[in-house]
């Protein structure tokens, strides 16, 4: 038995549909009223189990929109032209222009890109991941990597994310990133400003700094260090959450002690020298721009600063990807092996998360019955979220795929095997 629909007309104020089981018409169906019972059923089934329904539903619905709009806009080669025509599709008045402007991108993406459309129809790709796609997009014709788009599917938008950056970071070329700090460097500059008041909310001053990303990472990084450094002196999980100030207090009181060196004696920790690994692979071709963790390939200015003020190591791997020489085996990760999993993870695994807000995490637990080593085979970088999450839920990580300095990490159930109980503690370094 086959259902049949045919394209929907406009009758007396209601949106119509034919149904058609084989040769045998059932009438016509308001589809306003349809999606109103729908709503009265998923009602019944409970609060819960109506958010769940609906947010899958919401979902699909948006899938399926950003394809129809990208069918009806078609590709004409040129990004700009059809993100324009998408733009007037997808636009509303009771729509806010920058949601506008970022439907009116995917559905561009789609159309420049006939196998990612698909993925996003079956939900393979979710339409969150397609800013992060984006990014990989050549900026003329808006066409994507097919490899990417493989790489891709099936992937959560946060590792889509994390997925697209290991991409542009290998083939990232070194003129072209060292013409983009030239041109950052140009236009940097400090704004102060004012945000208006919400409601509820006052009026705010703004201190806003732009410029190249590898300085603006960097400072973020000390700052976001500074905060979680206040956060432990203030009894960090010792003491209920509500005796701490807000995450976003945090920030602000770290980078203000960053700038006129107040607050409690942070600053030495926050501001001392980074550390640099260089890692060097004995199959890489060429040379190619260094990377910097949390903001891709960095240019030769930014790199030849970062040497001249901090210690430098060297982290050689070979054709697959692995060092060479590691720490000992222990129940902590040494220096060493967090070092190795920074160059080689980037971050959290699962979320993108800045390296030094992870964690080093066993695959197998160092206590479970499979008895975990603390080898370089056996851990993970994991955010705390992250990290606290897969303990709670009792899954565990297995790679899939990927290029061998693209790993792809998913989760799993963990079985009786590699799992402990109670949970085991925060695995960091030495």
């Amino acid at each position: 038995m086959t259902l049949d629909v045919t394209p929907p007309g406009y009758v007396d104020g209601m949106y119509l549909i034919e149904h058609t089981f084989g040769d045998g018409a059932i009438g016509d169906l308001d589809v306003d009223a349809l999606f109103d019972r729908l709503v009265l059923s998923l009602q019944l089934l409970g609060d819960r189990e109506f958010i769940c329904r609906a947010q899958h539903y919401e979902e699909t619905l948006e899938r399926q929109r950003l394809v129809v709009a990208a069918r009806v806009a078609g590709s004409s080669g040129d990004t700009s032209s059809d993100r324009k025509r998408a733009r007037r599709l997808v636009g509303g008045r009771s729509r806010s222009r920058r949601s506008v402007n970022r439907d009116a991108r995917r559905a561009a993406a789609v159309a420049a890109n006939p196998d990612l459309g698909d993925k996003v129809a079956d939900g393979s790709v979710a339409a969150d991941s397609l800013d992060a796609l984006a990014k990989a997009a050549d900026p003329d014709t808006g066409a994507i990597p097919s490899t990417l788009i493989e790489e891709v599917d099936g992937l959560s938008p946060g590792q889509t994310d994390h997925a697209v950056d290991r991409f542009l970071e290998e083939t990232a070329d070194r003129d072209q990133v060292n013409e983009r700090y030239q041109l950052q460097q140009r236009a940097r500059r400090c704004r102060r400003g004012t945000k208006l008041a919400g409601a509820g909310r006052p009026e705010l001053a703004t201190l806003t700094l732009e410029g190249p990303d590898a300085v603006v990472d960097r400072l973020w990084n000390q700052i976001t260090v500074a905060a979680d450094a206040a956060y432990k002196c203030a009894g960090g999980r010792d003491k209920p959450r509500s005796q701490h100030a807000p995450w976003e207090h945090r920030l602000f009181d770290a980078a203000v002690e960053l700038i006129d060196g107040e607050g409690g004696g942070l600053r030495p920790a926050a501001g001392s020298k980074p550390t640099v690994v260089v890692s060097i692979g004995l199959d890489d071709p060429e040379l190619k721009p260094a990377i910097q963790h949390g903001t891709g390939p960095i240019s030769d200015d930014v790199f030849n600063e970062y040497v001249a003020r901090s210690p430098v190591f060297a982290l050689f791997t070979d054709a697959n990807g692995r060092p060479l020489w590691l720490g000992r085996t222990r129940r902590h990760a040494t220096v060493a092996q967090f070092l190795t999993l920074a160059v080689r993870d980037r971050g959290c695994v699962l979320c993108g998360a800045s390296v030094s807000r992870c964690e080093a995490h066993h695959l197998i637990p160092w206590n479970a019955s499979a008895k975990g080593r603390t080898d370089i085979d056996n851990l993970a970088l994991l955010c705390g979220p992250c990290h606290r999450d897969l303990h709670r839920r009792k899954h565990t990580l297995y790679r899939r795929g990927g290029s061998a300095r693209r790993v792809v990490w998913h989760t799993r159930p963990a079985t009786p095997q590699e799992t402990t109980s109670p949970p085991p503690e925060t695995i960091q370094r030495e």
